[in-house]
């Protein structure tokens, strides 16, 4: 075990830690800290960067949850009000299928590998599922726990100017109970928090306020730009003892992206071919996924496409059928939200792939909670944290694949039943983090692992 500053390392042979994740401890943990230390660090600590086949993230969080039943754990044969409204279909992977409007996904099926058993415990709410699938825990405000962008910054550090980590096209606001969404960087600090890009990808005047051409002056650039460093702000005007920990200033760091040619090319989506744009979908979503890819092209280590940011008075994957704010329904899966994921999830793994990327970048579709089996008496599905589907592609997730299962109706798991924190393990076990050896700080100073849970062995070739 080895400490520096107020973070203590552990050290075991045969993993590596990388010098820039090193340097995030902080400039006030490196006083009298020598190269030759730092290179023997990297020799015998806990990450090992360059043997994960998973460098990049893009996470694909579907706010409001689709219903399991209804697109990737259908039961053809359940009863009427269980099955839903619409037909299976066959994928190019014998014996899957998934849901009859979801057909440019079927013809890719051999590069995903579905988790059909996911659950928790602990509540119906959203920001519950939330924190559960952004963090690996779930938490209260005396309590919080980071965002696996935050993690990933912490432990490998940025690769350019650009953030590690950003979330596009911007936070997760109201969801019904709270603000506890899982989507900062709790005690690693500001240094790690992510950036919001807080701006409409498939707007036709698109621009993040901190990206503009320079104005007169730094300052009126920082003053055109406050909701953004507000939000950076946030978690520092809750922390007292940020200085300690190493924590970062977000003005300078909104600074160093004013000047970065780089990063200003990397949000500019009229680069990319007219047809690519229409393939992936002129919609938020469609083009917050293109943004996705060009900003891991350009050195983010981690994307978060926020597909909703509320689900209160638009069609969304929250399909309660109420008749007021939470008036979904299977006409909104299958004339918009369906056909919408459908285009812009293949769109990009197609571009990924072809651009050679996808060997190195896993693209991880994730949720809160599945749906109830049986429909509602508006013929809706409510909240069901016992049962859902997500899934993953690229880096060496195999694909092709289906782990777990649920019974006859989707009412929970009856084989391989799998919780949220797993995902998180697996994803970070493909980065080449060992779990066992990896600690981050804790909320006082002392080693904490980064997840309690295992990796999903089934999922790595």
């Amino acid at each position: 075990m080895l400490t520096v500053g107020s973070v203590r390392l552990p050290l075991c042979r045969g993993h590596g830690v990388t010098r820039r994740g090193f340097l995030q401890i902080g400039a006030g943990g490196m006083a009298g800290f020598s190269l030759h230390n730092m290179l023997g660090l990297e020799a015998v600590g806990a990450v090992q960067e360059r043997h994960g086949r998973i460098r990049n993230l893009i996470t694909l969080f579907l706010v409001g949850s689709p219903g399991h039943l209804d697109t990737w754990d259908m039961k053809p044969d359940a009863p009427e009000n269980v099955r839903g409204k619409f037909r299976p279909i066959q994928t190019d992977v014998i014996g899957v299928r998934i849901c009859e409007h979801f057909p440019l996904m079927a013809r890719m099926m051999n590069k995903v590998a579905l988790i059909r058993s996911l659950h928790h415990r602990t509540g119906a709410t959203h920001e519950s599922g939330q924190r559960w699938m952004m963090t690996g825990h779930d938490f209260t405000a005396d309590n919080l726990k980071p965002y696996f962008g935050s993690v990933v910054s912490y432990l490998f550090g940025q690769r350019s100017e650009l953030p590690a980590n950003v979330i596009v096209p911007g936070p997760i606001g109201n969801t019904g109970t709270g603000n506890l969404h899982g989507q900062t960087a709790a005690h690693l600090g500001g240094a790690h928090e992510p950036f919001f890009v807080g701006a409409d990808p498939a707007a036709r005047d698109f621009t993040v306020g901190v990206l503009l051409p320079p104005l007169s002056t730094p300052a009126a650039c920082l003053d055109a730009h406050r909701p953004l460093l507000a939000q950076l702000d946030q978690f520092e005007r809750r922390n007292e003892t940020r200085a300690a920990q190493g924590y970062d200033n977000p003005h300078e760091h909104v600074g160093r992206l004013l000047t970065s040619p780089r990063a200003k090319q990397a949000f500019d989506l009229s680069k990319e071919p007219a047809r690519l744009r229409d393939r992936y979908g002129r919609n938020t979503f469609g083009q917050s996924c293109l943004l996705a890819r060009r900003l891991i092209e350009a050195g983010v280590r981690c994307v978060t496409v926020n597909h909703f940011t509320t689900v209160f008075g638009i069609s969304c994957w929250d399909m309660h059928a109420d008749g007021g704010g939470l008036n979904s329904t299977y006409l909104d899966y299958e004339r918009h939200l369906c056909p919408q994921f459908d285009w812009a999830f293949t769109a990009l793994i197609d571009d990924l792939d072809q651009r050679g990327m996808l060997q190195d970048t896993v693209v991880a579709v994730l949720s809160e909670f599945g749906r109830t089996p049986h429909l509602n008496a508006r013929g809706g599905r409510d909240h069901y944290p016992n049962a859902w589907t997500n899934f993953l592609v690229g880096g060496n997730i195999r694909g092709g694949q289906v782990i777990g299962a649920t019974d006859r109706i989707g009412s929970q798991p009856k084989d391989s039943p799998v919780e949220p924190p797993q995902v998180l393990a697996s994803i970070y076990h493909g980065m080449g983090i060992n779990l066992d050896t990896t600690k981050m700080p804790g909320p006082d100073g002392r080693p904490i692992r980064l997840v309690d849970a295992e990796p999903i062995r089934q999922l790595f070739a």
